[in-house]
């Protein structure tokens, strides 16, 4: 699935060499009718009788010299044109782009519609996703009434766990929901690595004010935001009235706005997997200008050359 996602960018690198295609095939035809010996008859005579009289060969047969020219010919122009949809890796840089994890630690994340609690289940997607990432720069940061950082952008993932463990709504001194007091933070996490990096806001609702504050810094800002929703909606409740559901449509304009992704909580670590391929796939384009995109052309021209091997065989080009 990563593989298939990193063709979001695929593009010629010299796409107006795909123009000669046009004057390939129009040459081919041309050459075709040429050498047409029954072109003088065929005005005079009917088709009936002139498919009676000749003998057909294999100018129209798949592996004839004209269909291998036509596919030849495709090969060609497509790897004059350069196809690529993924950036040479640079041995002289290292991937030095941050995710800060911002988690909601308010009082609604305390709530047992996601089992044992939609905090708890936080917590241990947040854990998998490290596993998955490796030794990357990671921050976190718990937000509720207020913000603030648990662990600054580090590599020590075992670190970020004990402390992630450790928060509870009660260590927060001030209650509410205001997911946008991360933004500060946040910018002056990512402002010193030079690289777009992405904001993971994993929460259960957000307000107006929210949208609003977050549109504005990454409308201008190049980091990406995904938007990790935890909790169910509505609709899913069991009778107890007591929970509040998960404001997903206000999470979901949250994202939109922000021209981020968002993905919805799981039972298997599918949505864990998703996460992780937004925040890869992020430096895809933004990344460093000056470094080339992988020609990925040039392993067609072995195919090119079996082809054009027919073109060795005895009688071969009689046939045209």
């Amino acid at each position: 699935m990563n593989e298939l996602m990193q063709f979001q960018h695929f593009h010629f690198l010299r796409p107006f060499w795909l123009l000669a295609l046009i004057v390939g095939y129009w040459l081919i035809n041309a050459f075709t009718k040429r050498s047409d010996t029954l072109a003088t008859w065929r005005p005079i005579m009917s088709k009936e009788i002139i498919d009676h009289l000749n003998v057909e060969g294999n100018t129209n047969h798949w592996l004839s010299p004209r269909r291998l020219g036509q596919y030849c010919l495709f090969l060609l122009c497509l790897i004059l044109s350069g196809p690529t949809w993924q950036q040479q890796p640079s041995p002289l840089t290292e991937d030095n782009s941050a995710l800060v994890i911002a988690l909601d630690v308010s009082n609604t994340m305390q709530q047992s519609d996601v089992q044992p609690t939609r905090l708890a289940r936080a917590k241990h997607k947040i854990i998998e996703l490290l596993k998955l990432r490796g030794d990357s720069n990671t921050a976190l940061i718990a937000y509720s009434g207020s913000a603030h950082t648990v662990m600054p952008i580090t590599k020590d993932t075992e670190m970020i766990s004990h402390f992630l463990d450790a928060l509870d709504s009660n260590l927060m001194p001030m209650q509410g929901k205001l997911p946008e007091k991360v933004i500060p933070i946040t910018q002056s996490m990512l402002s010193p690595t030079k690289v777009p990096g992405s904001l993971l806001l994993i929460g259960d609702g957000a307000t107006a004010e929210t949208v609003a504050k977050f549109s504005e810094f990454f409308n201008v800002q190049p980091h990406q935001l995904v938007v990790w929703a935890i909790g169910n909606t509505e609709q899913t409740l069991d009778s107890d009235k007591n929970i509040i559901p998960m404001q997903l449509a206000q999470l979901e304009n949250l994202a939109d706005e922000s021209g981020g992704r968002i993905v919805e909580l799981t039972f298997d670590n599918h949505d864990v997997e998703q996460v992780n391929r937004f925040i890869e796939n992020n430096l895809v384009i933004v990344e460093d200008a000056g470094r080339p995109w992988l020609d990925a052309g040039y392993p067609l021209v072995f195919i090119l050359a079996l082809m054009f091997l027919f073109w060795f065989r005895r009688g071969w080009t009689l046939q045209w």
